[in-house]
């Protein structure tokens, strides 16, 4: 039996990388995106297992089109790939960065688009959106606001590309000081990897979101 195929768009670093390396230690054939080839070949060459690489601008649609139609059929996609931009709050973001950076929810949608054409119809994309969707941070509210479409995208796209499974994980903040936690853990990449991926094997999950986050902003514990 061939092993399924799983594309990880932002695959050649952070939580796209952790993914693709979880992926391919359960025996799936993996394929990192991103733009930087030199950087995904050496990591397809790490992965070893029939990992491979492509080339892509995320945020080019022609690009996104092209890899989905070259790479057909495919069984997973995760979605690990952020936008540019530093946007903050909802009252010191110009218009102008906010597009900017919301073209992460568009690089989502195309995807979610595009599923039927070149995907397996029982298998999965996986999205990525933030803890502060569910409990917001003064300053950071254009993150809680674009964590939460990306999440109402997901909800919904569950819907209309069944039984494609779609799900989300909702990270906590990785890599920063923990904002009053549950638990004494500190956030990282591999947590998230092993939480797609987890949704990747399991086929009784679909529609759901996954926070894999210390529960942050709920407890008393910040290091």
């Amino acid at each position: 039996m061939k092993a399924e195929k799983v594309l990880i768009v932002g695959g050649s670093s952070s939580m796209g990388l952790a993914t693709a390396v979880q992926a391919s230690s359960k025996g799936f054939r993996v394929v990192v995106a991103g733009r930087n080839e030199e950087k995904l070949r050496q990591i397809a060459n790490n992965l070893g297992n029939q990992a491979s690489y492509y080339q892509v601008d995320a945020m080019e649609e022609k690009q996104v089109v092209e890899m989905l139609r070259e790479l057909a059929p495919i069984d997973h996609i995760a979605m690990t790939v952020n936008a540019p931009g530093s946007a903050t709050s909802i009252s010191n973001t110009s218009t102008e960065e906010a597009k900017l950076v919301f073209e992460r929810f568009w690089m989502n949608y195309r995807i979610l688009n595009l599923a039927r054409e070149c995907m397996s119809p029982n298998g999965s994309i996986s999205l990525i959106s933030g803890s502060s969707s569910k409990t917001p941070v003064a300053q950071y509210s254009f993150w809680g606001t674009l964590h939460g479409s990306i999440e109402a995208l997901a909800r919904n796209a569950a819907l209309d590309l069944a039984p494609l499974r779609v799900n989300v994980v909702s990270p906590g903040g990785i890599g920063l000081k923990p904002d009053r936690q549950l638990v004494e853990h500190l956030g990282m990449p591999e947590d998230i990897g092993k939480a797609i991926v987890s949704l990747i094997e399991n086929p009784a999950i679909s529609n759901a979101k996954l926070d894999v986050d210390s529960g942050e902003r709920q407890g008393t514990w910040s290091g």
